[in-house]
């Protein structure tokens, strides 16, 4: 539910703010990967996706504002390649981040 990825971004957030930019990155993604795999176990549609992760990325905001451009920006460029990698490619969430560079 969206409280439960609220409540595990707010702690991913709060333990990864002093880390590198870098490893920010590859953690939000790899957590935004992953709600979107379990969103797609769901008969869903591309706009349904988008609004699921627009609302995950404004939630990021809330807690650290940088953070929403960042989320936005990388599922801007990267949603059709996150899904095809985790629908096609049978992908995890970490290889996913790996592929679309967002991981070190």
């Amino acid at each position: 539910t969206m409280k439960a990825v609220l409540a595990l971004l707010s702690c991913l957030v709060a333990s990864t703010v002093s880390a590198p930019k870098n490893d920010l990155t590859c953690s939000i993604c790899v957590d935004v990967v992953t709600d979107i795999d379990n969103f797609l176990t769901s008969d869903t549609t591309e706009q349904e996706i988008v609004e699921f992760v627009e609302q995950i990325c404004s939630a990021l905001g809330a807690i650290l504002p940088d953070l929403e451009a960042t989320c936005k920006a990388l599922v801007e460029s990267q949603l059709p390649a996150i899904i095809e990698g985790l629908v096609e490619g049978n992908l995890n969430p970490q290889e996913v981040c790996n592929s679309i560079l967002a991981c070190p």
